[in-house]
C-alpha cells in the first residue's frame, strides 16, 4: 500500500512540474582559479559617486535596475528604493518603512516598468507595493497566501513570477500569478525545502525572457506559461555538487535533520559552494559562486569560444560585486577598503572620483564595460 501512494505521489508530482531539457546547452568548465586582468574582460570602466544625504545612505543594497539613465538601487537594509541620475544625484527614494498607509514591515525585492509608470516593491508577507516612478503610493495588491516570499519579477504584461521557499513538498516554489485576479495560474518546481531555502535571487531576466535557477543544480531553466524548460547546463566535472552522494535523502522526514547538516557541511566546506547567482547577456553566461558562506567567486563563460574565466579577484586584486548585469556592462559597488587597487586600471579622472570620497560617503558605483 506505500509504495502504491509513493508511486502516485510521483506521478503528482511530476505533472505538476513539467519540466523538460530538450535542446539544451552545456557548459563545461574546470573550476580551477587562474589570473584574470581586467583587460581581458572589459575596456572601459566608469566611476558614479553616489551623493550622500541622510536620506540616501546605503546599508545594504541588493540589486540595482537601469532605466533611462536612473539608477533604482533596492537597499534591503532601508528597506527602499533610492533613485539616482546618471551623475550619482539622489533623485528621490521610493517606499518607507512604517506602518501607515502605503508603508510596510519589509521588503525583499523591487521590480521597475517604466512603461507602465510602476514600481513594484514585494513583501515577504506576501504584498507589492505598487508605487509611480515619481515615488506616489498607487495600492497594495494582497498575493495568495504563502509564507516566505523572496524576490518577484514581470513576467509579461499579464503575469508576475514569483519565488516562495515551499512549506510541503506540495506546494510550488515558482508562482505566475495574474495581474488581473491576483491568483496562482501555474505552479512549478515541487522540491525539497532545504534545496529553496539557501538562495532568495533566483529569477534573472534576458532577452525577454525570464529564467529561473537554484543553489544546488546545475540546471538554469527558462520559464513558460506551461513548463519550465532547462536552457542551459553547468558541468564542473569532479567539483559538481551532488547532495545525495554526500548523504542526503531528500525526504521530509528527514527535513529538520537534514537542515541544520546541510548548514554545517556549507560552514566546514564538505559541501564548497553554492549557485548564488546567474546571469547573462550577447557575450557571457555567468554565475556567482559563493564558498562557506564568505567568499564570493566570479565565473564568466564566453559564448563566442567557450572560454571561462574562474577568480575571486582581478588580477589587480578587485573583487566584483555584482549588482547589475545587461548587454553593455555590469555595476558593482566599491567601498573604501578597495580604492587603491583601482589605481592601475582607472584613467587618472575616474580614479580622482574615488580620492574625493569621504570615510562616511555612501560608496560609488563601478560600471564595468565589456569588451
Amino acid at each position: 500500500m506505500k509504495f502504491v501512494y509513493a508511486l502516485a505521489v510521483f506521478f503528482l508530482l511530476s505533472c505538476k512540474d513539467s519540466k523538460t531539457t530538450v535542446g539544451s546547452t552545456i557548459l563545461k568548465v574546470d573550476l580551477s582559479e587562474k589570473s584574470v586582468a581586467m583587460s581581458e574582460l572589459f575596456d572601459k570602466i566608469v566611476v558614479v559617486p553616489l551623493e550622500t544625504k541622510d536620506s540616501s545612505f546605503i546599508i545594504r543594497p541588493q540589486k540595482i535596475i537601469v532605466d533611462k539613465n536612473e539608477y533604482f538601487v533596492f537597499d534591503e537594509g532601508i528597506p527602499a528604493v533610492l533613485v539616482f541620475d546618471d551623475r550619482g544625484r539622489l533623485l528621490r527614494k521610493i517606499g518607507k518603512k512604517g506602518q501607515g498607509p502605503g508603508e510596510y514591515r519589509e521588503i525583499y525585492d523591487a521590480v521597475v516598468n517604466r512603461a507602465d509608470n510602476r514600481v513594484y516593491m514585494l513583501s515577504p508577507f506576501g504584498s507589492i507595493y505598487c508605487y509611480t516612478l515619481a515615488g506616489e503610493f498607487i495600492k497594495k495588491i494582497e498575493l495568495p497566501m504563502k509564507a516566505n516570499y523572496q524576490t518577484m519579477e514581470e513576467f509579461d504584461k499579464e503575469h508576475f513570477v514569483t519565488w516562495t521557499i515551499p512549506s510541503s513538498l506540495e506546494e510550488p516554489g515558482v508562482s505566475l500569478v495574474s495581474k488581473d485576479s491576483v491568483k496562482e495560474v501555474k505552479g512549478f518546481w515541487y522540491e525539497n525545502r532545504i534545496l529553496n531555502s539557501q538562495n532568495p535571487r533566483v529569477f534573472y531576466q534576458y532577452d525577454k525572457r525570464t529564467y529561473f535557477s537554484t543553489p544546488f543544480h546545475n540546471e538554469v531553466y527558462t520559464i513558460g506559461k506551461d513548463s519550465l524548460q532547462v536552457s542551459y547546463r553547468w558541468d564542473f566535472g569532479k567539483d559538481n555538487i551532488d547532495l545525495k552522494k554526500a548523504g542526503f535523502t531528500l525526504t521530509p522526514d528527514k527535513e529538520q535533520e537534514e537542515d541544520k547538516l546541510l548548514l554545517q557541511y556549507l560552514l566546514d566546506s564538505t559541501i564548497p559552494y553554492i549557485l548564488s547567482r546567474q546571469q547573462q547577456n550577447d557575450k557571457f553566461y555567468y554565475a556567482k559562486l559563493t564558498f562557506g558562506f564568505r567568499i564570493w567567486k566570479n565565473l564568466f563563460y564566453r559564448k563566442k569560444d567557450g572560454k571561462s574565466f574562474f577568480f575571486e579577484k582581478t588580477a589587480e586584486g578587485i573583487p566584483l560585486r555584482l549588482l547589475a548585469f545587461n548587454n553593455d556592462y555590469l555595476i558593482c559597488l566599491v567601498n573604501n577598503d578597495d580604492f587603491e587597487n583601482y589605481k592601475q586600471v582607472l584613467p587618472e579622472e575616474e580614479y580622482r572620483k574615488l580620492e574625493q570620497r569621504l570615510e562616511d560617503d555612501n560608496p560609488c558605483l563601478i560600471k564595468f564595460y565589456f569588451k
